[in-house]
């Protein structure tokens, strides 16, 4: 017999890092921003106990019963990794539910369309399973249920952007405090390049294994060294190989900290310099290209498009190696739009998001 549940809807937005990439996985500060495309789940309740998935964009099916702990289908599959984790804390539903997954945002696109999925889904399994949480627990759980049950590398940023939503800095220290920046930001312009990521997972897993051996070689020379205080110039001064890699990671890990205190401070007016803003972004853009090797040709020529038309600033977005690139182009945003197009990209013309949401349906 169907409880008195009600039919509901989530929405988990995506996000774009403006500052900080490749940051947060290392325990240095970032600046994200939710955006307005993301992951949405519709669940209605049914009479039995088991949970039906439908993957409508995707074409993909999935059940299971509601009080198992489920094996993984594959690796990544992390709506069922959600429900271990809530089963985990003995938070199950009490009978079945239908489900339907959609979006609306580039799938591999260092949009955090995973991340989305995964704040969605544990919103999903604790709802129905009688519990609401805060959305620092729930980003807690997110980041469980994605990165630490397949053993990945990633950070908490994108868990932190979907479930708060707006504008936010994230200190990555032991407190992780998370502060909404009053800065209005508008003109934001995604270029889809078209081109799919490889592997997401293993280009973070060698950029954290470099930096992470080039701050230990740093500290060998430097016993006081600090990854979060330690000044720039301090770190320059070290004598090092030309070709020690690690260590030239390192430095660029400390390089994006001072563009992301800088950008802080810029983004506490409500109106920030946009000229100012535009110039960190393309700051942060060229040591991602240059110095960790993570833009294209493809999304080189986009980026230099864009400016061309009127954009401030631009960057490559998430882990970089395809997906997509950010254009800060305010008053521009249709020609910048036009300019992507034009170099075979897809735009899409985004606002700033509010954070994950769960709506009460009508029956």
């Amino acid at each position: 017999m169907v409880t008195s549940s009600k039919p509901f809807r989530i929405h988990a937005p995506g996000r774009v890092c403006l500052f900080g990439e490749h940051s947060d996985y290392l325990g240095l500060d970032v600046i994200a921003a939710a955006i307005n495309l993301g992951i949405d789940i519709a669940a209605k309740p049914r009479d039995d106990d088991v949970v039906c998935v439908n993957y409508a964009d995707l074409d993909t099916y999935d059940e299971f019963p509601i009080d198992t702990e489920l094996a993984h289908r594959h690796e990544r599959d992390y709506l069922r990794s959600a429900f271990n984790v809530a089963l985990n804390q003995e938070i199950a539903p009490t009978h079945g539910w239908d489900v339907q997954v959609t979006g609306n945002i580039p799938i591999a696109g260092g949009l955090s369309s995973s991340s989305s999925l995964s704040v969605a889904s544990i919103i999903l399994a604790t709802h129905i399973g009688g519990k609401e949480f805060r959305p620092v627990d729930i980003v807690r759980m997110a980041y469980e249920a994605e990165v630490e049950r397949f053993g990945e590398s990633g950070g908490m940023m994108d868990h932190y952007a979907s479930a708060y939503g707006s504008v936010i800095h994230v200190s990555m220290d032991s407190d992780q405090k998370v502060t909404k920046v009053p800065a209005d930001i508008k003109g934001l312009v995604i270029g889809d390049s078209r081109q799919k990521k490889k592997d997401t997972v293993g280009d973070l897993k060698e950029i954290r294994e470099s930096v992470e051996e080039g701050f230990d070689e740093i500290k060998r020379k430097l016993p006081d060294f600090d990854r979060r205080t330690t000044g720039i110039q301090t770190v320059y001064g070290l004598q090092r190989s030309k070709s020690n890699n690690e260590v030239m990671m390192a430095e660029t890990a400390l390089q994006n900290r001072n563009i992301t205190a800088r950008a802080f401070t810029l983004l506490g007016k409500k109106n920030p310099d946009e000229q100012m803003l535009g110039e960190l972004l393309n700051e942060h853009h060229s040591l991602l290209r240059y110095n960790l090797g993570r833009s294209t040709p493809k999304i080189d020529m986009m980026i230099d498009s864009a400016l061309k038309a009127g954009a401030l600033g631009c960057k490559v977005n998430g882990s970089g190696g395809g997906g997509t690139m950010l254009a800060y182009a305010p008053g521009a945003e249709d020609t910048v739009s036009e300019a992507i197009i034009a170099t075979g990209g897809i735009p899409y013309k985004v606002e700033i998001g509010r954070g994950a949401t769960l709506t009460i349906l009508k029956e």
